[in-house]
């Protein structure tokens, strides 16, 4: 993980700017990870793709944790003991190399919301592996796993991630609640409870919103 300092450090890019980068299929970005987290539209894919119930999909390949700051259950891959390894890397390649997760559909890019403006701002991160046997601009390497259809879903996300932190933050700061029961009920409506023959964004709005109205009656009854 780069610290905040060091991002803030690197060159800026925007989506007509160029980088110089090719992957070479080493498989080094797929060791010694515990940070490749996963939003409940990258979940939803990759059960999807899979052919899994979303559920299943969490109990084989998945951890859950509360978020330190934002206080909602974040959902991460849980890598195999040897070298911490991603579960989906196998000798053939990537088993779910069509719906990769956000983080690594991005690598090497990594990238910045402005909650103002809801505009993203890009970076290249410090990287050892690949080579430099291809060129492309932001907007050609975010194009291969549709990141820019997706954007939509991305501030959508920020924003709600957000408005149930601050609610979350301000209630277990004043009172003693049990937050494994909390946790349970979020993870079930922000990342579980999805039809996977039905449009995606509906219901993650719909279920956004669900999530929001039971921590602010939690809040109210505090």
């Amino acid at each position: 993980m780069i610290d905040v300092d060091k991002i803030l450090s690197l060159p800026k890019l925007g989506k007509g700017d160029t980088f110089t980068f090719n992957c070479s299929r080493c498989g080094s970005c797929c060791r010694e990870r515990e940070d490749i987290l996963l939003t409940p539209l990258d979940l939803f894919k990759i059960s999807k793709h899979l052919n899994k119930s979303i559920p299943d999909t969490l109990a084989d390949y998945c951890e859950m944790y509360e978020g330190r700051d934002s206080k909602i259950p974040i959902v991460r891959i849980r890598p195999r003991e040897y070298r911490r390894t991603c579960p989906f890397a196998k000798k053939e390649g990537c088993l779910i190399h069509p719906v990769k997760p956000t983080v690594c559909a991005l690598f090497p890019i990594g990238r910045m919301t402005d909650g103002r403006t809801n505009e993203f701002t890009y970076f290249m991160q410090p990287v050892t592996c690949g080579n430099k046997k291809q060129t492309q601009t932001i907007r050609q390497w975010l194009d291969e796993y549709n990141m820019l259809g997706e954007e939509s879903f991305t501030v959508l996300w920020h924003q709600k991630i957000g408005e149930i932190s601050a609610v979350l933050s301000e209630v277990y700061d004043k009172h003693t609640f049990n937050h494994d029961a909390i946790n349970s009920a979020l993870l079930m409506i922000l990342y579980l409870r999805y039809d996977m023959e039905a449009d995606f964004m509906q219901q993650f709005t719909a279920n956004c919103t669900e999530a929001l109205q039971i921590v602010e009656m939690i809040a109210a009854k505090a």
